[in-house]
């Protein structure tokens, strides 16, 4: 699994899913296949919120099967804890549902419940039972309030007034040492969490890109109030809302490009991208979204290619002297090279991948748009007209 990790052309593959919407990752929770879930959220950066056709993370199947190494694994990683499936049931749910009266009784015996979330799903520790599973998931953070489409909220499910005790005592207590805090990105740095809540409500996620700094400080709601960005406290002389991913409309938004200071890929996307798929121009640096929101993190380079280093300033077409022929009338040739040039300019254009920008047209879909191989191999929908891609046509 590590080599093939490390020999995959298309990141993107570890994501891919099956009829079912099962991804690796699902399945290796539900099979409780420790080591390669683990290589799955390292070192292929799988995303852990992907749901399947019933709507269930990896984290759903994991509670419900009660891995809890693998469940340990997922929240400490930053796995969403919240995120509903088919019926509005939250991992918290799953986990309420599945408890026993033995599992109660064996609960309520263990009078330290930090002890007992410290040594939640450690090598050689006791199977724990899914109410121990579901005090873990509040003390990280996971909603006590959220209601399923029965209306019922995970407390409700819960007959045990112990154990209620118990979770609102966790919940409670997510900030203390008696609970292994969620993981942050490196030493040093933020928690993920604080990094992504709004900086003057601290309720909603941060949405919106302020102007010209290029800083992620706060909400949609909270933005119009703020004059001044509250990471640099330069003057804020436009909002932007930050939208989903314009590529594949699957993910939201999250690499800023420089100079041109748009946010409309999100990092998978991006990665391909040698021109800002907005307003074609070239990308110098690509700013991820921790940094514009004032964490820490490494602002890529983007390498031209070398007939965009020696193009002028008109797309393409290099400023030529006017010259004059020998009669003192205007030499008209160089006018109409430049023609030609830029004709061949459009029609380049129009051959290039419209999601790249880079490389030529080679593959198209049912609806008649198309683009290159490498990025039509990870579309679910097509960039242009956005209908689903039901087959993928090669050209040769």
């Amino acid at each position: 699994m590590r080599i093939l990790l490390m020999k995959l052309p298309r990141p993107w593959i570890v994501d891919e899913k099956k009829d079912d919407g099962y991804t690796a990752l699902h399945l290796a929770a539900l099979n409780n296949h420790v080591e390669v879930a683990e290589l799955l959220v390292h070192q292929g950066q799988a995303n852990m919120d992907l749901q399947n056709v019933n709507l269930q993370t990896a984290l759903h199947l994991a509670v419900e099967r009660q891995h809890t190494q693998i469940v340990r694994l997922l929240v400490r990683e930053g796995s969403n804890l919240n995120i509903p499936d088919k019926d509005g049931d939250t991992p918290l749910h799953e986990a309420l549902r599945h408890h026993t009266l033995s599992q109660l009784r064996q609960l309520q015996d263990v009078q330290d419940v930090g002890k007992l979330l410290m040594g939640l799903g450690s090598q050689g520790a006791d199977k724990k039972s899914s109410a121990s599973i579901a005090c873990f998931l509040a003390g990280n953070g996971a909603d006590l309030g959220i209601k399923n489409k029965k209306g019922q909220t995970p407390l409700d499910l819960c007959p045990d007034p112990n154990l209620c005790k118990a979770l609102a005592k966790c919940h409670k207590d997510k900030d203390t040492d008696l609970i292994e805090p969620r993981r942050t990105d490196g030493p040093g740095e933020e928690d993920v969490v604080t990094l992504d809540e709004c900086l003057v409500c601290s309720d909603i996620k941060r949405d919106t890109l302020f102007k010209p700094c290029g800083h992620v400080a706060c909400c949609s709601v909270c933005s119009p109030r703020v004059k001044k960005c509250l990471v640099c406290r330069e003057p804020v002389v436009g909002r932007v809302k930050i939208e989903e991913c314009v590529v594949c409309s699957d993910k939201k938004a999250s690499v800023l490009f420089k100079p041109c200071g748009h946010m409309c890929a999100c990092d998978g996307c991006a990665a391909l991208m040698k021109k800002c798929v907005q307003c074609r121009a070239q990308i110098d640096h690509m700013v991820p979204f921790v940094v514009c929101c004032g964490g820490i993190g490494t602002i890529s380079d983007v390498q031209a290619d070398n007939e965009e280093d020696i193009v002028g300033p008109l797309g393409g077409v290099p400023v030529e002297p006017v010259c004059l022929m020998n009669n003192g009338s205007r030499d008209t040739s160089n006018s109409d090279i430049q023609k030609l040039q830029q004709q061949l300019q459009d029609i380049k254009e129009q051959t290039m991948c419209p999601v790249c920008l880079d490389r030529l047209k080679n593959m198209i879909f049912l609806c008649g748009h198309g683009t290159c191989q490498m990025c039509g191999d990870r579309m679910s929908e097509c960039p242009i007209c956005r209908k689903q891609v039901e087959k993928r046509i090669l050209l040769y």
